[in-house]
């Protein structure tokens, strides 16, 4: 066996090493998490001991959502002297002008409301919080992106949990989805949000790991912000960054699945990428960023739960470890020198960790009592998430290698109900570019595989249907992007 035939070898079983124990990891947070009940505060404040607290909105050219967040506020239920709203304005657009006709509107109800505007975007949306942060006093900051509908419960029923708890740092509220049903698209999407939600965090709490701020529908104790070392715009996760901070640094961070707030789901595959894209280059400049310090200057860490962190912040390399397996193993099946049997072991070994992860998200579906027939979802999700594997892989190779960067906001929409005439709202034309071409030939790369490990039949079936289903993502994925970049 040469040295370059090695090389491929060595690659794709590490590959596969690593990308097989991912989703049996996630069936295992779904078993652990099964009788999970949301912790009940020890004390609460009296009406009259409720603390001050500022909610912060970071918003940048969010027009066509903006009016709507605005008048959301009005619902939030708070004794009125002890709350006050930051409308950090990063906009460059119409959006401003939006703000500035129904700000009056709150201030005329009562309503303590600051909009702050900066001259540049120094740090995106970790540098807009962190400026906001310099101009308030208040005791505890809650944050909601601009889709967010807020509870208007929402204060009242995180904020006992701060009550005789210094150790607490930040209260975290579960997602739910106010565009749930606008598409089969946003309806299959949201699985993967659920899956977060009502395993991986609760799992993660069961076994007291470390778990992510979701960097909006949560609040924090300021005085942790401020020991942890503030917000940071060294990472495009800026949210996961500061949790890992303050878990490290003794704070623990409480989550509730029975609190919740409503979020818009980004409704296009387009719109998906760009989440995704930043999401995966944020967790990769964590994992450069906290790594190390999270192994071995945490003391309040356990082995479990390093493993889990381990998991946890390594996640978004399991794409482009795909990406390596799959153009390593269609290399070797080619190779008339190499012994391809192992490779209907593997095949096999990849089907069952897929099961594991498919049970683990109808584990989700069922917790969070959605329709049975959402179960039938799950492959539709996962072939979507499947097209985007290179999108991903590259967004987290330039996150290890790099710093900050450009913070993309998701496009906001508005939507809510069933797609009719309001899809006339979603026209963010965003362009082909070199990606393009390398998605090309990673497919052709795929087509490839799938075929010869049909020729090969038996047991290499199994790895014949993996490399189709990833193939069918990206034909889905380059079909979209052409019909965007010619409709446009």
């Amino acid at each position: 066996m040469d040295i370059i035939l090695l090389i491929i070898l060595s690659l794709n079983l590490i590959s596969a090493l690593i990308i097989i124990p991912y989703p049996v990891n996630f069936f295992f947070l779904a078993t652990t998490s099964v009788n999970w009940k949301d912790p009940i505060p020890k004390e609460k404040y009296s009406e009259l001991e409720l603390p001050s607290v500022t909610i912060q909105l970071p918003i940048y050219n969010e027009s066509k959502i903006i009016e709507k967040t605005l008048v959301n506020l009005e619902n939030i239920i708070y004794p009125l002297d002890r709350l006050k709203f930051q409308i950090l304005d990063d906009s460059t657009d119409d959006t401003s002008r939006l703000i500035e006709l129904n700000i009056k509107r709150l201030k005329e109800k009562g309503f303590n409301v600051n909009i702050i505007r900066r001259s540049t975007r120094d740090g995106f949306k970790a540098g807009a919080l962190r400026n906001g942060l310099s101009k308030d006093n208040s005791e505890f900051v809650a944050m909601f992106d601009s889709d967010f509908v807020i509870n208007p419960n929402f204060l009242h029923n995180c904020i006992h949990y701060f009550k005789d708890r210094n150790d607490i740092g930040a209260v975290q509220a579960r997602w739910g989805y106010s565009n749930l049903n606008y598409s089969l698209f946003t309806r299959a999407m949201s699985i993967g949000l659920d899956g977060h939600f009502w395993v991986e965090k609760i799992g993660r709490k069961c076994l007291s790991a470390y778990i992510s701020f979701n960097g909006t529908g949560g609040i924090w104790r300021r005085a942790a912000i401020d020991a942890s070392g503030g917000w940071s715009s060294d990472t495009l996760a800026e949210d996961l960054d500061l949790a890992y901070r303050a878990q490290m640094k003794g704070y623990e961070l409480v989550y509730l699945t029975g609190v919740v707030n409503n979020q818009e789901i980004p409704p296009t595959l387009r719109t998906w990428i760009i989440q995704q894209s930043r999401w995966s280059k944020g967790f990769s400049q964590n994992i450069r960023k906290n790594f190390l310090l999270f192994l071995f200057l945490s003391p309040n860490c356990s082995f479990v739960c390093k493993i889990q962190g381990i998991f946890h912040l390594a996640q978004y390399f399991i794409p482009f470890m795909i990406v390596i397996n799959t153009i390593t193993s269609t290399l070797l099946i080619f190779s008339p020198s190499f012994n391809t049997e192992i490779f209907s072991i593997f095949g096999l070994l990849f089907t069952v960790a897929i099961v594991c992860g498919i049970v683990a998200y109808a584990s989700a579906i069922i917790r969070a009592e959605r329709a049975r027939w959402d179960l039938f979802l799950i492959p539709l999700f996962l072939f979507w998430g499947g097209g985007l594997v290179v999108r991903m892989a590259v967004g987290t190779l330039t996150g290890f290698v790099k710093k900050g960067g450009e913070f993309v906001r998701t496009p906001k929409y508005n939507l809510s109900g069933i797609a009719d005439s309001s899809r006339q709202k979603i026209h963010d034309h965003i362009p082909l570019d070199k990606l393009t071409i390398v998605e090309l030939i990673y497919m052709l790369i795929l087509v490839l595989g799938f075929v010869k490990y049909c020729t090969l039949g038996g047991f290499y079936l199994f790895n014949a249907f993996y490399f189709l289903f990833l193939c069918l993502g990206m034909l889905n994925l380059l079909i979209s992007e052409l019909v965007h970049a010619f409709s446009s």
